[in-house]
C-alpha cells in the first residue's frame, strides 16, 4: 500500500519561531559553557559506560563526552530547521488542518530545546556526582517524551 503524500505547507518566519531560535542559541551558549567547564574540571579518566546494575564497565577521557553532546546539539538545531518544513515532521497522528501543523511545528521547536537539556545531562550525570546516576538523562528523555505525547494528543483532538 502506498503512503499518502504529505501536503507541503509553506512556513514563514514568525515571532514565535524567532523566539524559539534565540532561546535555543542563548541556551546552547549556556549549556556549552557548562559542558566545557565540567569537562575541564573532570579527572583524566572517568567511567564512560555502566552495566545494568550501575557499575562502571568502561573508562575513558572525559573529552569523549563531547561526541554525544555535539550530536544532541546538532540534532536540536536540525529540528529548528525542520520546523520550517512541516511535511518532514513525522508525527504518529495524521495531520490535515493548518492548526495541526502549527502544533506539530511548536512541538518540534520545544523538542529542540529539550535536546539541549539532554546535552547538559550527559556530562552532568557522569561528572557532577560521586556515583553516577541515570536520573538526569532519564529526566531529559522523559520530558521529551511527555512533550511529544502531549502534542500528539492535542494534534489528534484538533479538527
Amino acid at each position: 500500500m502506498k503512503q499518502k503524500e504529505k501536503q507541503k505547507i509553506e512556513v514563514h518566519r514568525t515571532t514565535e519561531g524567532t523566539i524559539f531560535e534565540v532561546a535555543f542559541l542563548i541556551l546552547a551558549v549556556i549549556v556549552w559553557a557548562l559542558v566545557i567547564w565540567m569537562l575541564s574540571k573532570a579527572p583524566d579518566v572517568i567511567a564512560t559506560h555502566f552495566d545494568a546494575h550501575g557499575r562502571p564497565n568502561s573508562y575513558g577521557s572525559p573529552w569523549g563526552l563531547l561526541v554525544p553532546c555535539v550530536i544532541t546539539t546538532v540534532a536540536g538545531a536540525g529540528l529548528l530547521v525542520v520546523a520550517y518544513h512541516p511535511h518532514l515532521i513525522n508525527m504518529p497522528v495524521e495531520m490535515k488542518t493548518p492548526r495541526q501543523y502549527e502544533l506539530a511545528i511548536r512541538s518540534t521547536r520545544i523538542a529542540a530545546l529539550t535536546l539541549l537539556l539532554l546535552t547538559l545531562s550527559i556530562p552532568g550525570t557522569l561528572l557532577l556526582f560521586e556515583s553516577p546516576s541515570p536520573w538526569l538523562i532519564l529526566g531529559a528523555v522523559g520530558l521529551m517524551l511527555a512533550v511529544l505525547i502531549y502534542y500528539c494528543i492535542r494534534i489528534r483532538r484538533v479538527k
